[in-house]
């Protein structure tokens, strides 16, 4: 009888719906506060379905329906604008979306040596052609994503680990960028998103405690 040779077959870590919906709300909140959302991404957003949930009145769900409606109403050149005016200029942005200013007042501190401590720890370095620094608040829920999904070869975190990044890099400073946002003149549309933002993050933080 022929022999049977048996080759290794590498399966990827079962990722849950609920984690792929964490996941795909870290994306989306790290796009919008990377650059303004083209038309794309608002008709995508204006087109998308409300959270399922036995609460509607519950708070994401009703902060995900207000971001629907916003960028069903908002203009793209004038959401552009409101980006630029509120997060424009590294060091010279009206709101700082970097955590070593809300922590320290000041950018390259303290907790961005501690952040890049965590990206070496976690085996993640910065992507060279990146303009803002580890901290800036895309970055951290891009990490966030990565850590729930994977990427690639790079299987997914335990939950262990999501909260330690999350409760150190996270937590310590978003209520501050929230109200930073939320409380500007100028915000409009980035308001509704930095209320979906806060609203999710704190969701993140109570789950934590349950899983």
């Amino acid at each position: 009888m022929d022999e049977v040779s048996h080759s290794s077959v590498a399966f990827r870590a079962y990722v849950s719906a609920e984690d792929h919906g964490r996941a795909n709300l870290y994306a989306l909140i790290a796009r919008l506060f990377a650059a303004a959302p083209d038309e794309a991404l608002l008709s995508a957003i204006a087109s998308a379905a409300p959270l399922s949930t036995e609460d509607d009145g519950a708070p994401l769900p009703m902060a995900w329906s207000k971001l629907i409606a916003a960028a069903s109403a908002v203009d793209v050149d004038a959401v552009a604008e409101e980006y630029e005016q509120l997060f424009g200029g590294v060091g010279q942005a009206r709101v700082n979306l970097h955590a070593s200013h809300h922590l320290t007042g000041f950018m390259m501190e303290k907790p961005l040596a501690e952040l890049r401590n965590s990206f070496a720890t976690l085996g993640l370095s910065r992507v060279v052609s990146q303009h803002s620094t580890e901290d800036h608040i895309a970055s951290l829920c891009e990490v966030m994503r990565i850590l729930i999904v994977g990427l690639g070869d790079r299987a997914p975190a335990n939950v262990a680990t999501q909260r330690v990044f999350f409760d150190e890099h996270i937590w310590t400073w978003i209520e501050k960028l929230e109200v930073s946002i939320c409380s500007h003149e100028l915000a409009n549309f980035y308001r509704v998103v930095g209320e979906l933002a806060g609203t999710f993050f704190r969701v993140e933080r109570v789950s934590f405690d349950v899983r």
